[in-house]
């Protein structure tokens, strides 16, 4: 393993034992974060410095976003661009109709379609509970009292949880992942 990488890991493992968190999600995502925080800093990128931009200034996505999806799902971008659509900083579905068999199964299917886009598309492993409630919303599938529990359930192992109420976070399991990439090439067939 390369010196730099061990380096970053063993501070980022160092920053996450001193801030004494004791619950394992959480100290997952303060890895994960303590990790991004120092490689930008051995990249010579200082935290407050803005990251590359996702989007162009006039709001549309960066081809790479579609090239990502399209080498991760192995489909083209026409197909791609009939699933999702793009607006700021928000990923929506852009199909006529959700799979799933319930509602709760509909928007299981929207968290795994929308969780792999910002994974794969834009490689954010954990997204926040507002940026799914607003792509539910679009697609007609929110409920406040219901959406995290339907996805939050034991049914299923795809998903991944953080943090609580409002700052709730997501990210797809392994399996989760795979399930995504079935039902993106169910839907585009």
């Amino acid at each position: 393993m390369d010196d730099k990488l061990q380096d970053v890991l063993k501070r980022a493992n160092t920053e996450v034992e001193n801030a004494k968190i004791t619950d394992p999600e959480l100290k997952k995502i303060a890895f994960s974060k303590a990790v991004d925080f120092y490689l930008r800093r051995e990249e010579g990128n200082s935290p407050s410095q803005p990251q590359s931009k996702a989007y162009r200034e006039d709001g549309g996505a960066r081809p790479d976003f579609w090239i990502a999806l399209s080498s991760s799902t192995g489909l083209d971008e026409k197909k791609l661009k009939d699933v999702y659509s793009i607006k700021g900083d928000q990923i929506f579905l852009v199909v006529f109709s959700v799979p799933g068999e319930s509602k709760a199964d509909q928007q299981r299917s929207l968290a795994l379609l929308i969780l792999f886009a910002y994974h794969d598309g834009f490689g954010h492993e954990w997204i926040s509970s507002s940026l799914l409630a607003k792509a539910a919303d679009h697609s007609k599938l929110y409920d406040t009292s219901k959406f995290a529990k339907n996805i939050g359930s034991k049914e299923t192992n795809w998903f991944n949880m953080g943090g609580v109420k409002k700052s709730r976070v997501y990210k797809l399991s392994g399996p989760g992942i795979n399930q995504a990439k079935s039902l993106i090439s169910t839907i585009t067939q």
